[in-house]
């Protein structure tokens, strides 16, 4: 994170934050990890990347307390992917949120994996 991420995580930080990652575009084994906030065109800026090679709460919480000694921030929303990596590491870190949102790319690729596995 560089010094004008860290002043965008730290003016908009406390509205939303959404997390996301990135698979399998290298052929090392690591992940890109997203973190960004949303401006006041409600348009997302990336403020911090996590690379590794490890999605899971412990690697995630590691990288979250190193983000934490650079901000003060307790945002409203958390959207995530739908598996609970991402949420379980940022309540260990940052505490609860008010809500946790599913990103639609996620809720809709979850409905039509279900729906496939319904129909055949």
């Amino acid at each position: 994170m560089n010094s004008c991420q860290r002043e965008i995580l730290n003016f908009y930080g406390n509205d939303t934050i959404c997390l996301d990652f990135t698979h399998g575009m290298n052929a090392y084994g690591f992940d890109l990890a997203t973190i960004l906030v949303l401006n006041d065109k409600r348009e997302g800026f990336p403020v911090a990347f996590i690379l590794s090679n490890r999605q899971d709460s412990k690697a995630l919480s590691l990288a979250f307390v190193a983000i934490k000694e650079y901000v003060s921030i307790s945002p409203k929303v958390l959207m995530t992917d739908d598996t609970e990596s991402f949420s379980n590491a940022w309540r260990t870190v940052f505490g609860v949120p008010e809500k946790r949102l599913l990103s639609t790319w996620h809720v809709d690729r979850s409905w039509r994996r279900n729906i496939y596995f319904k129909i055949n």
